[in-house]
């Protein structure tokens, strides 16, 4: 393999970890700061709001993380990843999400 190769396959690999699910983490935000979203890293995650707990599912597909409660497979909430620790969208683009350091 000669230099130009391994450049090639060094930025392949870098693209490759930038697309995977680097989702695991907690996120605080909602309308007022009162919503917590903790992110596995496996598609599940958990939504903390107002005292009650209820279990996700999540895809992300590009800059768009898609949450789903299997109780009602056909609303999904769509948030937009602004960068690795903010989360924005939801009805009329009101929900912001800030990661947890």
């Amino acid at each position: 393999m000669n230099w130009r190769q391994g450049v090639l396959a060094a930025l392949l690999t870098v693209l490759l970890v930038a697309c995977g699910d680097d989702m695991k983490g907690t996120f605080v935000g909602g309308v007022m700061g009162e919503q917590t979203l903790v992110f596995n890293g496996n598609g599940k995650a958990m939504q903390q709001a107002g005292g009650m707990e209820q279990t996700l599912e999540y895809e992300v597909d590009g800059n768009k993380v898609k949450l789903r409660n299997p109780s009602q497979p056909n609303a999904t909430l769509v948030l937009t990843r602004v960068d690795a620790d903010t989360l924005t969208g939801g009805p009329m683009g009101v929900l912001t999400f800030k990661r947890k350091p």
